[in-house]
């Protein structure tokens, strides 16, 4: 252990004012190329990463499951006691879910990531440099993402906020710099002259006519669904057939609130050091919905709280009163139905957003898989109308090859498996230089690279990586849509658009790092049909050679029956599509209202 005073920093962005004592950054995510010009030949280092290693993630996904069930129903006690009610832990548990889920898991990393550095440097040893700024009650995402994991300004007063709890001494300073964050990579401008400018009006138009047209339809009391993926007359069939109803897109503003004793948070009790510091900082951090608006919500989602069921996907996030009027409707008797909205659910060996959905529902329905990962809700596998609409759609017509990339935060937002981490990007980016360096170079003319619509500071790398082998970048057009035209569809990680593929019937070669995205147990089977059938692959060389031997005739080896047979029993475990599916989930629906 080093015995000199160092400072440690979060972010690129450093006080104007020459620092008088080495450098250590907390990640190589905080260390930037701006960072390193303005320190030039000063002495800096950076702590290990940790999230790169599977033994320590696999860890840290289990304890933040069992803390998080465990801290819920101490969190419900305590709201239950401050707005004078008695219900029961479940009825928090719903519009609790979105916060906590983003709250606990970036506390845990940079609780983890300051404790290494106590550990390599000694606490008496460091001293924080904190980027000025209060922290707010941010409701959840995007919004706790935006402000505590994506701009770096705020991403360091968050840090200052957790190393004050592990009494870590902080140097806090302003900057002149401008808020750094992301940059949209997609087509964002629309103008009067451009199609895309009348396509998006027509759209807006379109939803305000049918939340009318289904807002004159709200007397119907059997089930309140959210709106999900279904169109105008799938809505009014569900109208008919289950005398369902739909909340608008448009979400209803809440301005009034009350005084609350938030301090009356830190009577919680802890169980360890790390539970402590989550709740001490639970008075200054939790969102006002659960606390000053309550009541204000409480009116408005006492008028939707009679339904005898809730179908929710994501708007459990975005819409609170939703969320709210489904907990009333529980302590009623009601029951909650939730549905899977992407992949990685039912397949990653840790799947935290699953776990929540999972705990708050009574029912879950999944694109085709069932298993027992996680307890409560009952799953229920029935097809998707999104996927139904790309069912066997794919006919080549462009002569390319579209190559799906991602991006993340540079800051933890919550664990999870490759390369859903800050920590794993490095080898995320050299997968793509072993992939793209094996491609022939003849086919790199036709491969066409789709960046993640957002940049958050790492495809600078990208970029050079991809000019220096000739590879067009381009991001327009709706993914679906072009898994229908392309050639070949190749991605290199875990995404929906892998299944939207399989759907579509597009040919695909996937590559990603088997050691960091780990298959569950039940899930294994269905993998392996793909690895064996020379689909999906580990090492991105293997996989810059199925294409460079497969590119002459890429629609005669993909329609080849071993390729065919291990897709569609794929599909029946993780993509089922069906021309009948609204048929299938009114039958469903109308059984478990029995």
């Amino acid at each position: 252990m080093e015995n000199s005073i160092k400072y440690l920093s979060t972010i690129s962005i450093l006080p104007n004012e020459v620092l008088d004592k080495d450098i250590v950054f907390i990640s190589k995510a905080a260390m930037t190329e701006s960072a390193r010009l303005k320190l030039k030949d000063r002495n800096c280092k950076v702590i290990p990463d940790i999230w790169d290693n599977h033994k320590k993630l696999k860890e840290g996904s289990v304890y933040l499951e069992k803390l998080y069930g465990n801290l819920a129903k101490k969190i419900g006690f305590v709201l239950n006691k401050l707005h004078n009610v008695d219900y029961p832990y479940s009825f928090w548990e719903l519009p609790m879910a979105s916060w906590l889920l983003y709250f606990l898991h970036t506390i845990f990393d940079r609780y983890c990531r300051l404790k290494l550095a106590i550990e390599l440097y000694g606490k008496e040893n460091l001293v924080l440099l904190a980027h000025k700024h209060k922290v707010g009650t941010y409701p959840g995402y995007p919004d706790f993402i935006e402000n505590v994991c994506v701009t770096e300004q705020y991403v360091s007063a968050f840090y200052a906020e957790v190393a004050i709890q592990m009494d870590i001494k902080v140097r806090e300073f302003i900057s002149d710099e401008s808020l750094r964050g992301r940059v949209f990579l997609g087509t964002k401008k629309y103008n009067l002259l451009s199609g895309s400018f009348y396509v998006r009006a027509y759209q807006k138009i379109k939803n305000m006519i049918w939340d009318l047209i289904l807002l004159s339809l709200f007397e119907k009391k059997n089930v309140l669904m959210e709106q999900y993926k279904f169109n105008g007359w799938e809505k009014l069939v569900f109208v008919k057939k289950l005398d369902a109803s739909f909340l608008p897109w448009k979400k209803k503003k809440i301005t009034r609130s009350k005084r609350i004793d938030r301090n009356m948070l830190s009577s919680i009790s802890a169980d360890d050091q790390f539970e402590r510091i989550v709740i001490s900082l639970l008075p200054k951090i939790m969102p006002e919905y659960l606390l000053e608006d309550f009541e204000a919500y409480m009116q408005e989602a006492e008028k939707y709280s009679r339904f005898k069921s809730y179908f929710f996907v994501n708007s459990y996030v975005s819409n609170i009163i939703f969320a709210y009027a489904a907990s009333l409707g529980k302590t009623k008797g009601a029951k909650i139905i939730a549905c899977q909205h992407g992949a990685g659910y039912g397949q990653h060996e840790n799947n935290f957003c699953e776990l929540i959905e999972r705990s708050f529902s009574d029912y879950y329905i999944t694109w085709g898989w069932h298993d027992c990962c996680y307890p409560k809700a009952q799953t229920l596998p029935l097809p998707q109308p999104n996927l139904y609409r790309l069912m066997n759609r794919h006919k080549p017509r462009l002569d390319m090859a579209i190559w799906a990339s991602t991006s993340i935060p540079r800051h933890v937002y919550r664990l999870a498996p490759y390369p859903i981490m800050p920590d794993m990007i490095p080898l995320y980016v050299s997968y793509k230089k072993r992939f793209v360096g094996a491609l022939d170079s003849d086919i790199r003319n036709y491969v066409v690279y789709r960046p993640y619509h957002y940049d958050y500071g790492w495809f600078e790398e990208e970029k050079n990586l991809l000019e220096e082998y000739n590879i067009r970048i381009e991001y327009s057009g709706t993914l679906p849509a072009l898994l229908q035209k392309v050639k070949l569809y190749i991605c290199d990680h875990l995404s929906t658009s892998c299944i939207e593929a399989l759907v579509a019937n597009t040919p695909s070669v996937f590559f990603w790092d088997y050691e960091l995205c780990r298959e569950r147990e039940d899930a294994k089977p269905a993998f392996d049909l793909l690895r064996k059938a020379g689909i999906l692959f580990n090492d991105p060389i293997d996989a810059a050679n199925k294409v460079n031997s497969i590119w002459d005739n890429v629609q005669g080896w993909w329609m080849e029956p071993k390729r065919q047979e291990a897709r569609l029993k794929f599909m029946e475990t993780f993509c089922l599509a069906d021309s009948h599916w609204q048929g299938k989930w009114i039958d469903a629906f109308k059984e478990l209202a029995r």
